[in-house]
């Protein structure tokens, strides 16, 4: 695993965590990938409104805004890197009941990923995983600690492809192992509902508001494999890529005219997506 940059918790420079961290016992916490781009959080704000929204579902108070932005202010001078901000319940000994609301900071500072920029342009291959996720409405939409589901289904991909998309235990597609997933049918973007499982992703929302924005009907609804697989188009995203088409799910191939994808990509302006930078 790529060591990190920079690492910090609780406001200081760490280099080792308690033993005794509920965040590696139990996976209580929750977390943020943001990127870090010229020195600035790219959509900071939502990030952190979301960082602290699901901090809050799991009963866990997030420190102030004002302390989160200095944290991240820490580690602007990296200019370009890939942050994980996680908020931890603080140890308050043995046993799953938790005893506390207080949550511990932990901020680590990665180089960005070397993902090659054409996938913007020329879409990726993605493979139907045979991991089903798991009903839990309590969790549906929270990005925690617990990414186990994500872990078996990044096992053995073949070498030509670059996301697996999971589905729930109904058989509907829901997201990718890294990714929110979206595809367009007869002019209409789709994306699934995550009131059961799935993590709703910054990207995934700001996309909703772009569609919105260039008058492009959108259904948010849980639907079978089927749809996604006779799409006109498809694509996914998140905080590090932007948006990146499918070019190819298992054996079906999806069409390179992707006119609503690339209106989106052109819209979000996503600063590692070049060619829809807007600039």
């Amino acid at each position: 695993m790529t060591a990190p940059l920079r690492s910090r918790w609780n406001g200081s420079f760490a280099a080792s965590l308690p033993v005794g961290n509920r965040g590696l016992h139990y996976g209580d916490g929750v977390f943020r990938t943001m990127l870090l781009h010229g020195g600035a959080i790219v959509a900071a704000d939502a990030q952190i409104e979301r960082l602290t929204a699901d901090a809050a579902a799991l009963g866990l108070d997030a420190p102030s805004r004002e302390f989160l932005f200095a944290e991240l202010a820490a580690v602007a001078d990296l200019d370009e890197a890939s942050l994980k901000l996680m908020l931890i319940r603080t140890d308050t000994g043995r046993g799953y009941a938790p005893r506390a609301h207080q949550a511990d900071l932990l901020l680590l500072a990665y180089p960005l990923p070397d993902w090659p920029a054409h996938h913007a342009i020329d879409g990726i291959a993605a493979i139907r995983s045979p991991v089903t996720m798991a009903t839990q409405p309590l969790l549906a939409g929270i990005k925690h600690l617990n990414r186990l589901e994500q872990v078996l289904a990044s096992r053995d991909w073949p070498a030509d492809v670059d996301e697996a998309l999971l589905g729930d235990a109904r058989g509907n597609p829901v997201c990718g192992t890294r990714s929110n997933l979206f595809w367009v049918s007869k002019g209409c973007l789709h994306t699934p509902a995550l009131d059961r499982c799935g993590v709703a992703g910054v990207t995934r929302s700001q996309v909703l508001v772009l569609a919105g924005q260039l008058g492009i009907d959108c259904q948010i609804a849980s639907q079978p494999w089927t749809a996604l697989q006779s799409a006109d188009e498809a694509f996914v995203c998140n905080s590090l890529i932007g948006i990146w088409p499918l070019r190819r799910l298992d054996d079906h191939p999806y069409s390179a005219t992707r006119p609503i994808t690339h209106r989106l990509q052109t819209a979000l302006v996503h600063p590692l997506a070049h060619p829809f930078r807007g600039v």
